[in-house]
């Protein structure tokens, strides 16, 4: 898909424990008490979790059209400076000076209209994944919590420092299968919310320079 990647999904799942009162915080282990732990993979869960696809989908349908509007604007100003390249030669000196004001203005409006397209497909892609990571957080937590693991890792985060580890901590799995347990339960998981006006978008177009020809 366009952007919905796992790199947006790095999930920490203790972000809140050293914010969190002193009396709510995991209970330090006694001597002799083992520290339980536990580490996911975030990009694997991601890839499994109920509702991603649709908003995958719903994304890259969306992304097509705003990537059009901006093909389109460059396939105009890189006409219009081809079209002056061709006939520059001819121009008066005023003529040129005008044109070429012109061509910077309207690769100005086309850089600027890439600029806030791009911009607002970031908070569309936010509006898509947060339910989705939502959901996701809200299981690792419960799991954490209810096997009464200390502290749980991701093994795909890109700051990451895991290197290796025992394949019977990774709770993965137990995380997606309950993720789909309850979308299966749910009554219904409702489309993902339209594209609001104006918003979303493609990737910045590639700029053309406006090189005119001196006599």
């Amino acid at each position: 898909m366009a952007r919905l990647t796992g790199a947006v999904i790095v999930v920490v799942l203790l972000a809140g424990l050293a914010a969190a009162p002193a009396a709510q915080r995991t209970p330090t282990p006694q001597q002799g008490q083992a520290l339980r732990l536990a580490y996911i993979n975030s990009q694997y869960i991601l890839a499994n979790t109920p509702g991603r696809a649709a908003a995958e989908s719903t994304f890259s349908a969306e992304m097509q059209g705003l990537r059009s509007e901006v093909q389109r604007m460059q396939q105009q100003l890189d006409s219009a400076i081809a079209e002056y390249n061709r006939t520059s030669l001819v121009m008066s000196a005023a003529a040129k000076q005008q044109r070429e004001t012109e061509l910077r203005q309207m690769e100005q409006r086309t850089r600027q209209r890439a600029a806030e397209l791009e911009q607002q497909a970031g908070q569309r892609e936010q509006e898509l994944t947060a339910p989705i990571m939502r959901r996701v957080n809200a299981v690792i937590e419960g799991v954490r919590a209810e096997f009464n693991y200390a502290m749980v890792f991701d093994a795909a985060a890109p700051s990451g420092t895991l290197v290796t580890a025992d394949r019977s901590l990774d709770i993965s799995a137990l995380v997606i299968q309950r993720l789909q347990a309850g979308a299966a339960d749910a009554p219904g998981v409702p489309p993902p919310p339209p594209m609001r006006p104006a918003a979303d978008s493609a990737a910045r177009p590639q700029q053309t320079p406006l090189r005119p020809r001196r006599p």
